[in-house]
């Protein structure tokens, strides 16, 4: 039972500050689509947002090895991001280059709530394994429908603003409930030089460890796909006859198959078959399958079809998304584990970011053509996890 009340417990307070990161990019478009009527600008604010996750990923995962309280320093980071919203909420009165200011600052937290809290899975539920890691996954999943289901509740109700504010309180709150998971320390150095000295141990460790740099690659690759999804889910919406808010159902049912897929894993039945399954293999076959059926999405006549076709793809992307983390934490020393878990995420934003503006930039050829070109790498990620060979000794070693 305590493993339960563990899981409980992590979720409570990983879905709340994830469901902000997720809910964040809408409130922002919608802000300034709404108060100031100019759509170009909520690309602007959102690329501010993001592009730390990315430059500051490797200093951030550093600082979390080094501080002597995590926790304290994942409470820190949501009290930045509550207040980074709470200055957005009024843009149409603040100064846009202050919102831009706050907005950078706020990005570089979006790496402690995402691979910087997943490196402290196996704390926060001892004992959970590769079970764990499909909770963490879940945490993912139903943050990705919560985070704009909130906003776009809280923006019909009241309004941008309201929304950007509720996000607020949430970050809040979602600080205070991490302060109830296991962090302990790590025990690096926070003296600069040697800091330093571990982002480079960790790079070199991301780049010449086999196992990890290719979980790293695949997991990078498949997400130029996923970054495409909203823009080519509106146009394949009104491919199959429906109006652009169906692009909008057409993501709910890849999230709706990616919770199914996650609550699925951590059935205790067929999270034991996993463990007993090599993770790479998990992760090859997951994002396989999640390709193909956005090649049936691409080809099936019909909305209806295409529809389940979506729910199916997600089911498969979970258990995948699953096994890359534990792939990250079981290659991984102790002393660059945060590092490798928050670079990871920032590459996968950074490819989703590119995947969004090849997507933008394509939307002339026809909807179903481009859905098959957003499959494919998801596919190729495949060969990259199978041709290499594991490594014969623990990454500890």
């Amino acid at each position: 039972m305590s493993g339960r009340r563990d899981e409980v417990r992590y979720l409570s307070a990983a879905v709340p500050v994830r469901l902000v990161t997720e809910g964040t990019n809408v409130a922002l478009a919608l802000a300034a689509a709404i108060d100031l009527h100019d759509v170009a600008i909520a690309g602007a604010l959102i690329a501010v947002f993001t592009a730390p996750s990315v430059v500051a990923a490797p200093l951030i995962g550093a600082l979390i090895d080094a501080v002597p309280s995590p926790k304290r320093a994942m409470l820190g980071a949501s009290v930045l991001t509550a207040a980074v919203l709470a200055v957005a909420a009024f843009l149409p009165v603040v100064p846009l280059p202050l919102v831009f200011v706050a907005l950078l600052a706020g990005g570089c937290a979006l790496p402690v709530f995402m691979g910087g809290l997943s490196s402290f899975v196996d704390d926060a539920m001892p004992g959970s394994g590769p079970r764990g890691f499909a909770v963490d996954a879940l945490a993912y999943n139903i943050a990705g429908i919560g985070g704009p289901a909130l906003v776009s509740v809280a923006a019909a109700l009241l309004s941008p603003t309201g929304a950007l504010l509720a996000l607020a309180v949430v970050a809040l709150a979602g600080g205070l409930l991490l302060q109830t998971l296991p962090m302990p320390a790590r025990g690096a150095s926070a003296h600069p030089a040697d800091l330093a000295r571990g982002i480079a141990a960790a790079t070199r460790h991301l780049l010449g460890h086999g196992p990890l740099t290719r979980a790293t690659a695949a997991g990078t690759l498949s997400q130029l796909g996923s970054g495409g999804l909203p823009v080519i889910a509106v146009l394949i919406a009104l491919a199959r006859g429906t109006s652009a808010a169906g692009g909008g159902w057409l993501l709910t049912a890849f999230a709706i198959g990616g919770i199914t897929g996650a609550v699925l894993v951590t059935v205790p039945r067929i999270s034991a078959r996993l463990a007993a399954i090599p993770a790479r293999l998990t992760m090859a076959v997951g994002f396989t399958l999640t390709g193909l059926f956005q090649l049936v999405a691409a080809v099936v006549p019909g909305y209806p079809l295409t529809f389940a076709a979506f729910v199916l793809a997600g089911l498969w992307d979970a258990p995948a998304v699953a096994a890359m983390l534990r792939i990250r934490q079981e290659e991984s020393p102790g002393a660059v584990r945060a590092q490798v878990f928050v670079v990871g995420s920032g590459l996968r934003v950074a490819a989703s970011s590119i995947g969004s503006a090849l997507a933008g930039a394509l939307t002339g050829l026809p909807a179903p053509l481009l859905l098959a070109l957003a499959a494919l790498p998801w596919i190729a990620s495949a060969p990259i996890l199978l041709l290499g060979r594991p490594t014969p000794q623990p990454a500890e070693a």
